[in-house]
């Protein structure tokens, strides 16, 4: 058994819970089937429909989750997802066990597809995955993510004109003095 995730089945989740957790952020697997995920701060979940096969990093027994279960993601789970159904979910992130708003600085939201490492700042965002790379796993494999968008804090990123001119402009020659 892993310490750092609690499954509660959906027979004991209690109607308190299932009122608050309605107030929380809405996910949806959509196109997502495989990722890892790092557990940065506390999240709790409560799965609407669908499920998933969740592969604990530190080698441990596959865990299932379902629709009606409420799960508590400890900081440090480790994992890799397995949607088995498409999954609606709703969910919140806690800090210090207070909630905090998507927005709160400190809490990563976006963690990279392949390394799990924290890419809210800059990342590229592969839209027929709907995946998240980090800067260098993109570095690593242009190709792969060709396409891919650009993003600084979660938002497309178009690099401002006269950085992309400055680029393209061919160097200024010197001229000689006479």
């Amino acid at each position: 058994m892993n310490d750092l995730i609690t499954i509660t089945p959906a027979s004991e989740v209690t109607e308190e819970y299932k009122t608050e957790a309605k107030a929380w952020t809405k996910w949806d697997s959509k196109k997502r089937k495989t990722f890892p995920y790092n557990y940065t701060a506390e999240e709790r979940v409560l799965v609407l429909s669908g499920s998933a096969t969740l592969t604990p990093k530190d080698g441990g027994d596959p865990l299932e989750i379902a629709a009606g279960n409420a799960v508590t993601f400890h900081k440090g789970f480790q994992c890799k997802w397995k949607i088995t159904k498409r999954m609606q979910k709703h969910y919140a992130i806690f800090a210090d066990d207070e909630e905090v708003d998507d927005d709160d600085e400190g809490v990563p939201q976006i963690t990279c597809d392949v390394c799990s490492e924290d890419c809210m700042e800059e990342s590229y965002f592969v839209e027929e995955d709907e995946s998240d790379i980090c800067v260098k796993c993109y570095t690593k494999d242009k190709d792969k993510y060709s396409g891919a968008q650009h993003q600084k804090g979660g938002e497309a990123w178009v690099e401002p004109a006269a950085a992309v001119e400055k680029k393209s402009l061919p160097p200024k020659k010197k001229q000689k003095k006479g």
